[in-house]
């Protein structure tokens, strides 16, 4: 059943944010008539930050450990000597606290850069299944869904980091895997794969059957074709994941 813009209220994009959890069903319609994403956009930094604000501490305990050992065992800087190599060390770390203190400022360009990247490939997935949606709609689909895969996932991780305590996390991989995911399945996992592992978290599956779901209702695209393309996106972050894992213990 459609919905008509006289059914949609007088404030659709901010009823989008709480029927994106509770009832997609009924989001997905409004964004179909009206294709509205200022309200999900707002949500969804702002859960962000305040996600990102709560994980600082852990971040920032995590390279405290991690980084310098590392560092240590970079061919150039292992063959300085000893004070110099203390001291470029120092020089990183510190530029590495100061960017995890201010990287909150990202969530929003990052939640503009992902919606862009998901509505061109659900562009191409509406060519391939037939459907009839636009970026415009693609585009709000992904904002409003952010709310649970940004939005929601930030902020839970954020709490379970500050009721466990920042000392407790070792490594910014540890810090980014607090949430249940497939990486339980493989315990002591270590590097990229856990960051792959880890990044297909209860959140991200969750976005994902929403992004799945929603193509097929905003832009009729057929369902096989949008679960594929769902799963895709969901396949690309895990596979950004697995080398920021790699990259950073």
């Amino acid at each position: 059943m459609s919905t008509s813009e006289a059914d949609l209220g007088q404030r659709p994009g901010l009823s989008n944010v709480a029927d994106i959890v509770v009832a997609p069903n009924s989001a997905f319609d409004r964004l179909r008539v009206v294709p509205t994403w200022g309200w999900a956009f707002l949500v969804a930094t702002l859960l962000g930050i305040a996600g990102a604000l709560m994980l600082s501490p852990a971040l920032q305990h995590a390279i405290e450990v991690s980084l310098p050992a590392k560092l240590a065992g970079m061919p150039q800087i292992a063959k300085l000597p000893p004070d110099q190599q203390q001291r470029m060390i120092a020089t990183q770390l510190k530029f590495s606290k100061i960017f995890l203190q201010f990287y909150w400022v990202f969530v929003p360009v990052q939640l503009l850069i992902v919606g862009v990247v998901q509505a061109l490939l659900m562009m191409i997935g509406n060519a391939v299944g037939r459907g009839d949606g636009s970026f415009r709609k693609y585009f709000a689909l992904s904002m409003n869904v952010a709310v649970v895969g940004v939005g929601l996932a930030s902020l839970v991780i954020g709490l379970i980091v500050l009721i466990r305590g920042a000392s407790s996390f070792e490594s910014q991989s540890a810090v980014m895997s607090t949430t249940p995911s497939l990486a339980l399945l493989v315990p002591g996992v270590k590097g990229g794969l856990a960051g792959f592992l880890g990044t297909l978290n209860i959140f991200a599956l969750w976005a994902t059957a929403l992004l799945a779901l929603g193509m097929s209702r905003v832009g009729r695209i057929s369902a096989p074709v949008a679960w594929a393309f769902a799963i895709l996106m969901l396949l690309i972050g895990a596979l950004f994941g697995a080398w920021g894992a790699a990259q950073n213990g």
